[in-house]
């Protein structure tokens, strides 16, 4: 028996999420037993949640069912005395074969007229969509590009789904199909799903629109996918700890990681964001190597599931932390051989005193966790182990003293090998200049830190710059020159313009700074030069800013527009379909968990559940950083208070702030007891980014004020606030108004950086003309 489940685990798709029904469903049990089993027992798996569905990894239910025999009067035709229910869900699983890998499929490559096919897809995007957001539209397409080339079966069904031309009805079955077989396929995979939930926003004009998007994507290959992530990057406008890392940067990356190392069998990315970093290691170590990720994040995580599988990877993908260094549970530490990052730049998890043992180099400074991903990062890699990692270049120079002393320590273990100082504006979403880190484990003490000055290294492209493939080349080559030069006693043997070898003795004498141009600039700048090209950067700057803030506005006109039309362009009456009621009407008004039940010593700085207060609430987005955390364990006792993506989250007591919508990246987040939470009693009439419109509008929030008790700091109760008047349109109406708001919101944030990117420059070009550093033509 123990033989015949080896050899069926060998063959199983462990990685597959599966349901409590498909464990009964399996292990020939009746449903609730399944919830006993989990009552009952502590060791039983915990779930992953997506949404408000939960999942668990059929490798760990398996390993648990495994160790419990089906009784004797249970067993089932031939099953032997000693059959576990392990034995009889493996019998019982659908299909045993894992995932198809990419293949060589026609859609693999683009094909002729590939660039007019993509251009009419996003043309169609109007058509479409309806009142949904452009990022659902892109969505549809990320996702017929993966079915197509990483599913092809799947893709067959769809591809032959009947739709008439005026099937309304039709096409949106088809695109809940579409929606269904991409989630299907990412469970499979042990990734949650969730794509359904966004293509069914899609409200197509005509069944032969979307019949046509359909075709047009059978002609689009596998580099396709990550144009589309770009697009959908730029209308999301992802934050950082979301946004993607740019082609030419993951190509730079992989080449260095993988230069010159021995036998790659992990490779690991514990931020994952959109699989790119992974992908493009996975293909520049070639063979037979284990991708692993985690993100914090469900919507890219599915993305990068997506990414992986189209590039023929077998990668495992899990939903992870934005502090993967905190103990988590039953879940063993992640080694690899080589690992890839772009972690969040700049961010805090923490505003607590840090324990100074778990950190080998000296305890970060609490509310940055720059120095925590690059000690984490070492420590994660096998011996041997190579790493690159992304930081900000603020990172080589900081003046905090906890971070000046954690570089000199990397420095003196020998960690670090490299720093790549990389020209500005390299990500679409971010001015930020950033820099790559090699790091090695172990380090040889003592040992030089090569410095490459790459920041004039760049070409301009339509709204960022890039680096072309000589100036990549130059930077790995410097790398493979100085490492293939070193000599045993860490001795330099090479060198030139672009990079310079640095002994830690000549790191310490400069507060351990680890900014090439610290050390590279033998002489003086030109201060002219180096005027002109900051107030050039400025002004691309503030046209790029410009740009963008002009398409917001065509956004906000044509939705309006479409709103005017849709009301006959007054303010009238309340027309049919709209309806009057109260907030308790509408949503499930939950108040943050008490005090008494909350009190300090329930939160720990190693807890896995951050906590929400009113402080976090900000422009409608909760914030990710400072945040309080409490156990799991804790947390579990008190689930109907957890929150969920979708709910609402509103000031209770305290200082009156606009109200914040819960994402994905904050499912299981404890509210404070000075905040509400709120959740819709039937999610499919109540759009919650209307109601979140509704609930910031100044009235609604004069509204609460005016009812708030004032015997110290204003509170309302929930019988109160549930007495709030509500006004709710068709859904249809609904998702208009939430897009219009979104892209108005999106204006409002453009031309606030517009302000200041004119202002940056005026300062920058006065300095210059007035300190004659600059001259103007006298023509």
């Amino acid at each position: 028996m123990a033989q015949r489940r080896e050899t069926r685990a060998e063959t199983g798709d462990t990685r597959r999420l599966i349901t409590r029904t498909e464990i009964a469903e399996w292990a020939k049990v009746a449903r609730p037993a399944v919830t006993n089993w989990e009552r009952r027992h502590a060791d039983f798996p915990r779930p992953v949640s997506a949404g408000e569905a939960e999942y668990f990894r059929l490798q760990s239910v398996l390993a648990w069912l495994d160790a419990r025999r089906v009784p004797a009067n249970r067993l089932i035709g031939d099953e032997p005395p000693g059959t576990t229910y392990g034995d009889r869900v493996r019998r019982g699983l659908p299909d045993n074969q894992p995932p198809p890998a990419a293949g060589n499929s026609p859609g693999d490559s683009p094909g002729e007229g590939y660039a007019r096919r993509l251009h009419e897809l996003l043309a169609m995007a109007d058509a479409i969509r309806g009142s949904a957001a452009m990022a659902d539209y892109l969505a549809l397409l990320l996702t017929l590009n993966f079915l197509r080339v990483a599913e092809p079966e799947r893709w067959t069904r769809l591809h032959e789904q009947p739709v008439r031309a005026d099937g309304a009805k039709q096409a949106k079955d088809l695109l809940r199909n579409i929606g269904h077989a991409a989630d299907e396929a990412l469970r499979r995979r042990g990734v949650p799903p969730g794509l359904q939930d966004s293509l069914v926003r899609l409200t197509p004009r005509t069944g032969q629109e979307l019949r046509r998007v359909v075709d047009l994507s059978a002609g689009l290959g596998r580099e396709t996918y990550e144009r589309l992530l770009g697009r959908y990057e730029e209308q999301v406008a992802l934050r950082s700890g979301e946004f993607f890392t740019p082609p030419a940067l993951t190509r730079l990356m992989a080449d260095l990681v993988v230069s010159g190392a021995a036998k790659i069998r992990r490779i690991y990315d514990p931020y994952a964001r959109g699989g790119e970093l992974l992908v493009a290691t996975a293909a520049a170590a070639g063979g037979n190597t284990d991708v692993r990720g985690e993100s914090p994040r469900l919507e890219t995580l599915r993305y990068a599931a997506m990414n992986l599988a189209l590039h023929g990877a077998d990668a495992i993908l899990e939903v992870g932390t934005a502090t993967p260094w905190e103990v988590r549970g039953n879940r063993p530490p992640v080694r690899a051989d080589v690992i890839v990052t772009n972690p969040p730049f700049n961010m805090g998890s923490t505003t607590g005193k840090r324990t100074r043992t778990a950190w080998p180099y000296g305890a970060p400074p609490a509310g940055n966790d720059n120095f925590a991903w690059l000690q984490y990062v070492p420590r994660s890699l096998e011996v041997g182990g190579r790493a690159a990692v992304i930081m900000p270049q603020s990172a080589g120079t900081s003046a905090n003293q906890a971070e000046r002393d954690i570089r000199r320590n990397m420095v003196d273990a020998g960690v670090v090998e490299c720093v790549i100082a990389l020209p500005g504006r390299l990500f679409a979403a971010t001015d930020v200049p950033v820099s790559v880190w090699l790091l090695r484990r172990p380090g040889t003490p003592g040992a030089p830190v090569l410095l490459i000055d790459a920041r004039e290294r760049a070409a301009r492209s339509r709204d960022h710059r890039t680096l072309p493939p000589e100036d990549l080349n130059a930077i790995v080559t410097t790398y493979r020159r100085w490492r293939d030069g070193q000599a045993p006693d860490g001795g330099y043997e090479a060198g030139d313009s672009l990079g310079v070898a640095v002994r830690p003795d000549e790191i310490h004498a400069r507060d351990s700074s680890l900014n090439p141009a610290d050390y590279l600039a033998d002489e003086p700048p030109n201060d002219a030069a180096k005027g002109l090209s900051t107030v050039a950067d400025a002004f691309e700057l503030l046209a790029r800013t410009q740009i963008q803030a002009n398409e917001a506005g065509r956004a906000v006109v044509a939705n309006a527009a479409a709103l005017a039309r849709g009301s006959g362009g007054s303010f009238a009456s309340i027309s049919d379909g709209w309806t009057r009621t109260t907030l308790a009407e509408v949503c499930e008004i939950q108040a943050g968990l008490s005090y008494s039940r909350l009190r300090d010593e329930r939160r720990v700085p190693d807890g896995a559940i951050p906590m929400v207060r009113p402080r976090h609430l900000r422009e409608g987005h909760i914030t990710a950083s400072s945040q309080e955390r409490i156990p799991a364990e804790f947390a579990a006792s008190y689930e109907r208070y957890l929150l969920q993506p979708g709910d609402i989250v509103c000031i209770r007591s305290g200082a009156l702030v606009p109200p914040a919508l819960v994402r994905d990246e904050h499912h299981g987040w404890l509210p404070h007891h000075n905040l509400f939470r709120l959740r819709a009693h039937r999610p499919e009439a109540v759009d919650p980014r209307y109601l979140l419109g509704l609930l910031s509008q100044q009235d609604a929030l004069d509204w609460v004020y005016d009812r708030s008790a004032t015997a110290g700091a204003r509170s309302i109760s929930t019988h109160s606030f549930g007495e709030l008047p509500v006004t709710l349109p068709p859904m249809a109406v609904q998702r208009r108004v939430a897009t219009l708001l979104h892209d108005l919101d999106l204006q409002i944030s453009l031309h606030r950086r517009l302000v200041t990117a004119a202002t940056d420059a005026r300062a920058l070009l006065t300095e210059g003309l007035m300190s004659g550093a600059l001259a103007l033509d006298p023509a």
